[in-house]
């Protein structure tokens, strides 16, 4: 596979990082020339200040986009316009409407279009829906989450912090994330009630949310996310009728990742209950990155 990344910021460097070792990197793009350049040296390839000239002059299967939120849909569009396969960091888009039309764009194209959830991908997470599908903790029937973390000087000048440029606040930025875990584990919600909060950050968009996805049979995930913790914070506790597993920690600044097993005891009292670790390097996005091209090695849409 054939790849240009546009965005050598943190998640661009991850990607890279990350590829097979089947996979050429053929070209990455930054608007920041020091990114850029520093990008193409660590990996020996060209570098491009405009993704339109990398596009139009490689001969490109993927485009890896992990820009701010208001670029991704012309870069996306311009990559799928010129028949090339698409893997952009969450959010897809701005908005509902911006990500329905690059859909329909790639649809149309019969091109793979992929948003990045790496934490689908976590071991934690890979582990939990092991022990849920073999039904240890019965019928899902409640998920709490939360995850955030407090910000940092001169956030408010960034461009998350603008409307325009970011399209919401900290509900599009980590709050996806739980949203897309719930969608994993308890499937599309049928109802939807929250609230959005500027609670301590002078910014246009918001600093904190909470809210509530109701399921099938009135199950339900009640998520909270916000740059209002003080601290690195990554939690989600699932429930069902026979026990729980809760998961903590996504490693690095977010603390050391484990699971929590709870067996329910059906005498009533303390659960049985197993801890497990993980220590081993963060693997969620080689796995992912595996996870896509095979989406493109059967051709079918995520």
């Amino acid at each position: 596979m054939k790849i240009g990344i546009v965005g050598c910021g943190l998640i661009g460097n991850k990607r890279a990082d990350n590829l097979g070792s089947h996979d050429k990197l053929i070209a990455v793009c930054d608007t920041d020339v020091t990114k850029a350049k520093e990008l193409s040296k660590k990996l020996g390839c060209s570098y491009y200040l405009d993704y339109k000239d990398m596009i139009s002059e490689q001969n490109l299967d993927i485009v890896i986009i992990s820009t701010p939120n208001f670029m991704i849909k012309e870069v996306a569009m311009f990559a799928l316009k010129n028949s090339i396969h698409v893997l952009s960091e969450k959010p897809l888009g701005r908005n509902y409407k911006e990500s329905k039309e690059l859909e329909k764009y790639a649809s149309k194209n019969n091109k793979i279009l992929y948003t990045g959830f790496n934490h689908r991908f976590h071991p934690s997470v890979l582990r939990a829906k092991e022990i849920i599908e073999r039904g240890e903790i019965g019928k899902l029937i409640h998920i709490h989450g939360h995850y955030g973390h407090g910000g940092r000087p001169g956030m408010e000048k960034e461009w998350r912090s603008f409307k325009k440029l970011s399209g919401g606040g900290e509900l599009l930025d980590q709050g996806v994330h739980l949203i897309d875990l719930s969608i994993l584990f308890l499937g599309y919600p049928e109802r939807v009630y929250g609230t959005t909060n500027q609670l301590v950050w002078k910014i246009e968009v918001e600093d904190s949310s909470s809210f509530i996805l109701f399921g099938k049979d009135n199950s339900h995930s009640l998520l909270s996310v916000g740059w209002i913790y003080w601290k690195n914070k990554f939690e989600m506790s699932i429930y069902g009728d026979l026990g729980y597993v809760q998961l903590i920690g996504l490693g690095g600044s977010y603390g050391s990742e484990k699971l929590i097993f709870g067996k329910r005891n059906m005498k009533g009292g303390k659960p049985k209950i197993k801890k497990i670790y993980f220590t081993n390097k963060d693997s969620s996005w080689k796995k992912e990155w595996k996870h896509f091209k095979n989406l493109i090695k059967h051709s079918k849409q995520p």
